[in-house]
């Protein structure tokens, strides 16, 4: 990309200067302008990725495991935290409703 980037600054300047218009350089300084704004488009996505992951930090003590949605702002989530499963309902509040029995425990 930085040879591009090169390329795009060092095209002759004489098509504005020339009688008849420099297609050619026209189209190399639009091509350029266009890789180098989708290479910092991607680049700020790439940026953005790392920052929402927390540093690639992550809890395995808590899990979602599954979730069912019963309108826009409501829904049950079965969760587990620290081996024990958890059937817990979110709305405006969260409520755990029951601990779940486990009973395929893996020896």
């Amino acid at each position: 990309m930085i040879p591009l980037v090169f390329a795009f600054f060092f095209i002759s300047s004489t098509c504005y200067a020339s009688e008849a218009p420099d297609y050619w350089g026209y189209t190399l300084r639009s091509l350029g302008s266009l890789i180098l704004v989708l290479g910092v488009i991607v680049l700020f996505f790439y940026i953005i990725k790392k920052i929402s992951r927390g540093g690639g930090v992550s809890s395995s003590r808590i899990k979602i495991k599954n979730r069912l949605y019963l309108d826009n702002k409501r829904y049950l989530a079965v969760i587990e935290v620290d081996g024990r499963e958890f059937l817990i309902g979110a709305s405006d509040s969260i409520n755990i409703l029951m601990e779940l029995k486990n009973d395929d425990k893996e020896d």
